[in-house]
C-alpha cells in the first residue's frame, strides 16, 4: 500500500510542477491572441455574423 501512495504524489508532483505552468501559458497566450490590436476586424467581422441576413 506504501508504494501507491509514493506513486499518487509523484503522479501528482508531475501534474502541478509541469502541467500547472503549461497551461497557464497557453492561457495567457490565447488572450493575448484575442486582444491584439491586428485582430480587432477579425473578431468584429465574426460577431457581427449571427445578425446578418442570408
Amino acid at each position: 500500500m506504501k508504494a501507491i501512495v509514493s506513486i499518487q504524489n509523484l503522479a501528482s508532483e508531475f501534474v502541478l510542477t509541469f502541467w500547472t505552468p503549461v497551461f497557464v501559458a497557453i492561457f495567457i497566450a490565447i488572450v493575448v491572441y484575442a486582444l491584439r490590436p491586428r485582430n480587432k476586424a477579425l473578431f468584429d467581422a465574426a460577431a457581427k455574423m449571427p445578425l446578418q441576413e442570408d
